[in-house]
């Protein structure tokens, strides 16, 4: 599952991506900074693939990434947004358990805080499903 979203900032580039860098490296996740983009990777397909989508554990470690590239605009930056999760290979359709809809809500949960970090107002892409009523 993937997503890609432009967004604008009245901040220069730099700004943009120092915020989002100091955000998501406060939370311990894994950070890798080039000169005009940011990747951040978070969760783990070990654990995820472990305790499995029905798990409260499995989704805490959903293994998604961003990438943030910023650039000069007029005003500030311009920024292209692209979230995808890593999970790799999946037996069958990989429709099973709710997983696209779990994926779809981290990668939307993870957007949205991003978007605010650096103060813009991003409405949400798609529904976002509940989590899933019951944990093993």
């Amino acid at each position: 599952m993937e997503k890609k979203e432009q967004w604008t900032s009245a901040q220069p580039p730099q700004a943009v991506l120092d915020a989002l860098a100091a955000a998501f490296s406060s939370h311990g996740e894994d950070v890798r900074r080039e000169k005009s983009s940011l990747e951040v990777h978070m969760g783990s397909n070990t654990l995820y693939r472990t305790w499995g989508n029905m798990t409260a554990e499995g989704r805490a470690n959903l293994p998604v990434a961003l990438t943030f590239t910023a650039s000069e605009s007029g005003t500030g930056a311009a920024i292209e947004v692209h979230a995808f999760d890593t999970y790799g290979f999946r037996i069958g359709s990989g429709t099973s358990f709710g997983v696209p809809e779990t994926f779809n809500r981290r990668l939307e949960e993870f957007l949205s805080y991003a978007a605010v970090v650096i103060g813009i107002d991003r409405p949400v892409t798609g529904p976002v499903p509940a989590p899933p009523r019951f944990n093993l």
